[in-house]
């Protein structure tokens, strides 16, 4: 089995990957670090590179242009944890990759959106957790 941590660009990003490694070492799984980019995001980061780019290299992989990020996020990341970009919409992505490496759970950052401090779930966070068929584990970052 495996323990997924899907991580976008926020600052909890280090506490959900803490939290995935503590659950990896707790159950002797494997930790699974993922990204994945929106498809908005994606194609502004995709204009943006072929306008730099003078030849036939500047067409980006979705896939791709995510793993890279998640290079430059996940710093101290040894031979023992899995990094992967994925392709496709976040949350269906996040899905799909817990179930096609069979992930005993799913770690995700919460975000906090109220006035009065109340802990709500990102729309991803909050898609990934309605259609996951495995428990998910929040993590939220301290203020």
């Amino acid at each position: 089995m495996a323990i997924v941590a899907a991580i976008d660009q926020s600052e909890e990003v280090q506490h959900i990957i803490n939290e995935g490694l503590e659950l990896a070492a707790a159950f002797d799984d494997s930790l699974h670090i993922v990204h994945a980019v929106d498809s908005t995001e994606f194609a502004e980061a995709q204009r943006e590179h072929v306008s730099e780019s003078a030849d036939e290299e500047g067409v980006l992989s979705r896939q791709q242009f995510a793993e890279d990020r998640l290079q430059g996020l996940v710093e101290d990341a040894d031979e023992s944890v899995e990094i992967a970009g994925l392709e496709g919409e976040p949350a269906e992505s996040i899905v799909e990759y817990a179930d096609e490496h069979d992930a005993r759970y799913v770690v995700l950052g919460a975000r906090q959106r109220s006035p009065v401090g109340k802990a709500l779930f990102g729309s991803v966070a909050q898609s990934v957790i309605l259609s996951l068929d495995r428990p998910a584990v929040i993590v939220q970052a301290d203020d």
